[in-house]
């Protein structure tokens, strides 16, 4: 058609040729964006691979990938920094999930204030009894990639100091009493914002009368959990914050060695440089462990074993997946699920992190305490292809709102609270994990308030 034909006919028909000239390429992006998604994510394939090398790429992949942290570097710029203001984080406690909470609200807190803090350790679980989780303290690195966040948080915002005293040197003394941060949970209240935050931080510090802007000053700051409407900030904060806090390197080859051997051991093409490889193998939470029962978790019709059990082997059954992978702490409800997956036609292959390492590996496992062997199955359901927790539980949900961010670094549009209104006693489906139970403290705080 000739341009003067064109200017001939009305606007309507303009307007519908554009329309269906731009629906198809916009069709053919939007396709390509879900095999090609932005970070450099490819789809799993088919891997040849010498076990040096799956463990070397293995390692070298995290779920969310890439870590960006232009959104941090400007968060911290836009701050009003007080030099002489430290900030200690002192009774984090609990496993990854809890603890990963307490030390990402703490250090956005300190962020927002414009302070400096002591590097976060956290409080360890008694191994005698593990409903006790005020034992002893441990470091920031029993967990965490310290080299990783010191450099991260160097290069993206250097205005915070980050101090990790020794046991011979001297702090101030910290003012006196806990400060409780005030919410900023905007989502429950639209008053909670980052200016009411820091006039509450204001007026607490000026009824201090140890305080004195002039001098050093240490506040010790009580844990919060979740108690930042993440969804309120920028999107690339969100989604890049959280990637702060990796898990310990060490920790970490072990699982890489568990993935290796499962893939081995089970025959599946798994490829280490995908962050969810696909059809590869079922990881399940099997939380039935003793501060669990004590807690009365496992009172709920939805959480007991049988309950968690049966569902674990139906959704593996749904998906067409033989293996499950299975996180617990508890060996002889282990043993029990590996009886009751034996009895399925076909039966389903159940397996552990102490299954798949090689004695020297397991050994080494051994020596670590109850909350850091767990480590090494968040690093492994992290990365498995279908997952399912339960809603009481923090580590579920963390490794859920993690492998969900791959979804939205993907383009998919999920509503994976739409489960709930379909199915009963489920509280989160996307397609890749799933939450079983229902719970509406846990509904209410984590949506909005985990950092993925």
């Amino acid at each position: 058609m000739h341009i003067q034909q064109l200017k001939d006919k009305p606007p309507s028909f303009l307007a519908a040729l554009v329309f269906l000239t731009l629906v198809p390429l916009y069709y053919v992006s939007y396709q390509y964006r879900l095999t090609h998604p932005y970070g450099g994510h490819e789809p799993a394939r088919d891997n040849v691979f010498s076990s040096t090398d799956f463990v070397r790429d293995w390692l070298s992949t995290h779920v969310v990938s890439p870590f960006n942290p232009s959104a941090l570097a400007t968060y911290c710029n836009r701050t009003e920094w007080r030099p002489n203001l430290v900030f200690n984080l002192e009774n984090a406690n609990g496993g990854i999930g809890n603890v990963r909470g307490n030390t990402l609200d703490f250090l956005f807190f300190a962020i927002e204030a414009g302070a400096s803090i002591i590097l976060p350790g956290r409080a360890t679980r008694s191994q005698e009894d593990i409903s006790n989780v005020w034992a002893a303290r441990a470091p920031f690195d029993s967990f965490f990639d310290e080299e990783w966040f010191m450099y991260n948080m160097a290069h993206s915002c250097p205005q915070m100091s980050i101090y990790k005293p020794e046991k011979h040197h001297k702090m101030v003394a910290p003012l006196p009493g806990n400060y409780l941060p005030h919410s900023r949970r905007i989502d429950s209240d639209v008053g909670n914002t980052k200016q009411a935050y820091l006039t509450h931080l204001s007026a607490w510090l000026a009824d201090n009368p140890s305080f004195s802007a002039e001098n050093l000053t240490l506040v010790n700051l009580e844990r919060t959990l979740w108690d930042i409407d993440t969804r309120s900030l920028p999107m690339g904060f969100r989604r890049n914050f959280g990637q702060l806090l990796r898990i310990n390197p060490t920790i970490r080859r072990l699982a890489g060695i568990v993935v290796l051997n499962l893939a081995l051991t089970f025959r599946h093409n798994i490829n280490p440089t995908a962050p969810i490889p696909r059809q590869a193998f079922y990881g399940a939470h099997l939380r039935t462990e003793a501060d669990a029962q004590g807690a009365g978790w496992l009172n709920d019709a939805y959480s007991n074993f049988s309950a968690q059990t049966d569902a674990y082997i139906a959704q593996a059954l749904h998906h067409k997946l033989k293996t499950i992978y299975v996180a617990t702490g508890n060996s002889s409800d282990l043993e029990r699920f590996r009886t009751k997956a034996a009895t399925h036609r076909p039966p389903l292959n159940i397996t552990s992190k102490f299954d798949l390492l090689p004695p020297n590996e397991a050994a080494a496992l051994r020596e670590l305490t109850w909350d850091q062997q767990a480590l090494v199955d968040y690093e492994v359901l992290q990365r498995c292809s279908v997952f399912s927790g339960i809603v009481k539980s923090s580590f579920s949900y963390n490794v859920a709102m993690t492998r969900g961010q791959v979804l939205e670094d993907e383009g998919r549009v999920v509503d994976p609270w739409a489960v709930m209104h379909s199915e009963e006693g489920v509280a989160f489906d996307d397609g890749v994990s799933r939450i079983l139970g229902r719970d509406g403290w846990h509904e209410q705080r984590i949506p909005r308030g985990m950092w993925p």
